[in-house]
């Protein structure tokens, strides 16, 4: 499995489609915030608008084509980009599949379509991956031909949700949880720059060493052996890791490890003491500390806790 797949997987993200919206050219759709562990998305299908991040101070433009994700869930309003003094109330109509919200009579007097949706990761702690992403992720995928793949997805998605043809809702849903992943490697194919996991698995030297943490977390490794992993020394591999993350690569992967002790506790599928030496611990008494360090919680309590989760409607 690559390292993305790992890291998603780890993750487990369920995203959801929740809402059609229809504006005229002037509107304010004020959204609070939802996070750590939920993640907004916006889809806009056609017309021009922006989002606006108070915390940041920050306007984003959005042109018809593009995909927002919000990571960490901050508060953010989607507006239009028309001059008014009277912006047109917005109304809600509750849908079979998803609700609509509008400010216009008739759905062709529309300016602007968008998707909106969620992503949730439930029982979290930590995320490297989610620590990985910027605030605000945007991906232009009408302007770019080498995301056909994506503008495909949502564009079916889209059909879908207007037809609402038999099996609609079960699309839908299965689309939805793909769409995180998409977001994830079209912002890796896109963007100079990446920090954390993201760093690494865009640095050639390094993406053994996060590779070698993913697929065998059990193995006893060390600054040394995963410096062997990448063909560096063990210094060369330090100053180099430390540019790219802001912890060192026995941190990241004590880290990862609790991840999938996580996971794996969810799932309720191995006991305590095999899940610690899955992940690396020979004793159960010394995995019970690490897992509490990480996560604040014992992992009896977490399983118990991610069970009365997965009982709850969400």
């Amino acid at each position: 499995m690559d390292p993305l797949s790992h890291l998603v997987t780890l993750l487990a993200p369920r995203g959801r489609m929740e809402l059609r919206c229809l504006f005229g050219a002037a509107f304010a759709a004020p959204h609070d915030a939802i996070g750590p562990w939920r993640a907004p998305f916006h889809v806009v299908l056609r017309g021009e608008c922006a989002l606006w991040l108070p915390e940041s101070r920050q306007s984003i433009a959005l042109r018809p084509g593009s995909l927002l994700v919000l990571p960490r869930g901050a508060a953010h309003t989607l507006r239009g980009i028309a001059e008014s003094r009277a912006v047109p109330p917005i109304r809600t109509r509750v849908g079979d599949l998803v609700d609509l919200k509008t400010n216009v009579r008739k759905p062709e007097q529309a300016d602007i379509e968008i998707l909106c949706g969620e992503f949730e990761f439930r029982g979290r702690r930590r995320s490297a991956l989610l620590e990985a992403l910027p605030d605000c992720l945007v991906v232009e995928f009408d302007q770019r031909p080498e995301f056909g793949w994506l503008q495909g997805l949502l564009r079916m998605m889209a059909h879908e949700i207007e037809q609402q043809d038999a099996g609609a809702a079960a699309i839908v849903a299965e689309l939805s949880g793909a769409v995180f992943t998409l977001a994830v490697r079209a912002h890796l194919e896109t963007q100079p720059e990446h920090a954390g996991v993201l760093g690494l698995m865009a640095n050639p030297r390094l993406a053994p060493a996060l590779a070698a943490m993913l697929e065998s977390p059990e193995q006893p490794w060390t600054v040394e052996s995963l410096a062997a992993r990448c063909h560096l020394s063990r210094a060369a591999f330090a100053r180099l890791f430390a540019q790219h993350t802001r912890t060192g690569p026995l941190e990241l992967l004590t880290s990862l490890r609790m991840e999938l002790a996580s996971r794996l506790l969810a799932l309720g599928e191995q006991d305590t003491a095999a899940i610690g030496e899955a992940v690396g611990y020979r004793s159960e008494a010394a995995f019970n500390r690490a897992f509490a360090r990480h996560a604040g919680t014992t992992p009896g309590r977490y399983r118990r806790a991610e069970r009365t989760a997965a009982a709850s409607p969400v």
